[in-house]
């Protein structure tokens, strides 16, 4: 009987462990990710010379689909899961609504696994001012 309750217990123990390569993203972590790209040089790129994530929250996204043209969406929660199928040879821009927390965290993760990423400043708010030209 002894034996079975130190079995439950370890095996209990062992479904609660996280993975060592499991990354938490909603916590109160804020890292300020220095390495950032304007809207204009990611026209100049294109989705040809980087590749260009959305890593909105999924509330943010359902709030505002669109997208920078030649993007893919990411959810920023299952960066773990994602992460590595990134092409390497190529530059990352990541971006979210305003450039700041979402993205610079996603940028932080994806910095501290060999790819050169950027934040894009000011995310898909300045990307879309941009598009629809100066305020008249």
């Amino acid at each position: 009987m002894r034996a079975m309750v130190v079995g439950v217990i370890l095996l209990l123990a062992a479904a609660c462990t996280r993975a060592p390569d499991m990354y938490v993203f909603r916590n109160d972590d804020k890292p300020a990710y220095s390495r950032t790209t304007t809207v204009e040089a990611l026209k100049l790129l294109g989705p040809h010379d980087a590749t260009i994530v959305d890593v909105r929250l999924s509330e943010d996204f359902a709030a505002n689909r669109s997208m920078i043209p030649g993007a893919i969406r990411r959810d920023p929660d299952a960066i773990s899961d994602w992460a590595s199928k990134l092409p390497k040879d190529k530059p990352v821009v990541v971006y979210c609504v305003k450039g700041k927390w979402v993205s610079q965290k996603a940028a932080t993760y994806l910095n501290e696994h060999g790819f050169d990423v950027r934040s894009l400043e000011g995310g898909i708010e300045a990307w879309t001012a941009q598009a629809s030209g100066p305020a008249k």
